[in-house]
């Protein structure tokens, strides 16, 4: 088991690329949850594809030199990023449309440069899809250089990336620069896209920015975890992909991407607060804890007066659920004590029956507080209470108590259970 690990890891190249590769992860885990939560992803793909004809300028010039590819990749995204600001700014052109003009535009101004290379030797499509098998010292070492200049960042300017990104009013009060922040992020951003060039590649960092932010925002609300989850996800994505690449044969960018979409697709689906799974089971057990609700509060109206099949009927009919579910609830509300059964009638213990009176107080209450308000109409009332009365806890319902002054009657003359003591 061991050796599936550590087999790789023989190959200098793939140890140059586990390097790059969790560089990458931590880079654009982390300046892409800024860039998530400021709703600028369309920003970092407009500069994932700006910053072509920078690298092709730099590698006309100096060759394939790791410097002269970064500071033209730099340039190039720093001039796209202005550009953008410019023509929106000066124009009655929104954001999206001028992002839409100028990263097309820079993008083809980067493709018709590739063109005129032809004759040279040199295949630049590494730097459009990626390959983070064939990345060098020097791309380890810029790589690593600008990982730490961006955690560096991250942590000295936390408070004004913090401010800026959720109230850029308040960041104007008192006194932090949000063009200077902004300027400066589009500075980072550009300079994670030059570390995922080789790796991953021009086309496919997008995703790295996005995605390990996405599925980190899936699980917490909170700005430091979520940094934190966001570059543990990206690194996470980087080596399991490079794995997959070496061992299936896989390209090894598209691979780590889709490791990363497979970590989303994850937490989309089991988030304990925001998967889709989580939400539905949590559905289906407030469903049936309603249902139990219900049928404690008919037993506690109707359990003298009716014979235990004749209640049955009576749950199936009222609550609307298959008289075989309205068995199995039964069942289990006697299991948890809140229902006996005597001599042919079901009875509540006082267990069941503190459940009832809270339920009929949440709902006469709710009745009283709707209708002297005008909330919904008289004729709505009764179903609008029956609503809430599941999701009135016992703070909120001796608020509505006290507000109300305490009434002994809901509006249809039915008295209202007091609080026990």
């Amino acid at each position: 088991m061991i050796d599936i690990f550590t087999e790789p890891l023989r190959y200098e190249f793939i140890q140059r690329a586990l390097i790059a590769s969790i560089a990458i992860g931590v880079s654009c885990g982390l300046i892409g949850t800024y860039i998530m939560l400021r709703r600028m992803s369309l920003i970092g793909d407009a500069l994932a594809h700006s910053v072509l004809p920078g690298v092709v300028i730099a590698f006309m010039v100096s060759g394939k030199s790791e410097i002269a590819l970064f500071f033209g990749a730099l340039i190039a995204g720093v001039v796209s990023s202005v550009l953008i600001s410019f023509v929106q700014r000066n124009s009655k052109i929104k954001e999206d449309t001028s992002i839409g003009i100028i990263f097309t535009g820079a993008f083809a101004l980067g493709i018709l440069l590739v063109s005129q290379l032809k004759q040279v030797h040199i295949d630049l499509s590494s730097y459009l899809f990626g390959d983070v098998l064939g990345v060098s010292n020097g791309d380890i070492i810029l790589s690593g250089s600008i990982t730490i200049l961006i955690i560096l960042s991250v942590i000295l300017f936390y408070k004004q990336l913090l401010v800026t990104s959720f109230d850029p009013v308040m960041a104007k009060i008192i006194g932090i620069s949000t063009g200077a922040v902004h300027y400066f992020l589009m500075t980072l951003l550009s300079m994670s896209i030059v570390s995922g060039l080789q790796s991953v590649g021009v086309i496919l960092i997008i995703a790295m920015l996005i995605t390990p932010p996405a599925t980190a925002f899936l699980l917490t609300d909170k700005l430091k975890r979520l940094l934190l989850y966001s570059a543990l996800f990206g690194v996470l994505s980087a080596i399991t992909g490079l794995y997959l690449s070496y061992y299936f044969n896989w390209t090894s960018g598209s691979s780590i991407v889709l490791v990363a979409v497979f970590l989303f697709a994850l937490a989309f689906l089991f988030s304990p607060k925001e998967g889709i799974v989580m939400k539905y089971i949590k559905r289906k057990k407030t469903k049936k804890l309603n249902s139990s609700e219900d049928i404690v509060t008919l037993v506690y109206k109707y359990g003298d007066t009716k014979n235990a099949e004749e209640l049955k009927e009576m749950l199936t009919s009222e609550t609307g659920i298959s008289s075989s579910k309205v068995n199995g609830i039964i069942t289990e509300l006697m299991r948890r004590g809140c229902i006996t059964r005597t001599n042919g009638h079901l009875e509540l213990t006082n267990e069941g029956k503190e459940m009832a009176i809270k339920l009929i107080r949440s709902h006469r209450l709710w009745e009283t507080y709707i209708t002297e308000k005008n909330i919904v109409t008289e004729d709505n009332i009764h179903e609008d209470a029956h609503k809430y009365e599941h999701l009135l806890d016992e703070d909120l319902t001796d608020e509505l108590d006290k507000e109300l002054g305490h009434p002994e009657k809901d509006p249809h003359g039915s008295p209202i259970p007091k609080k026990k003591s």
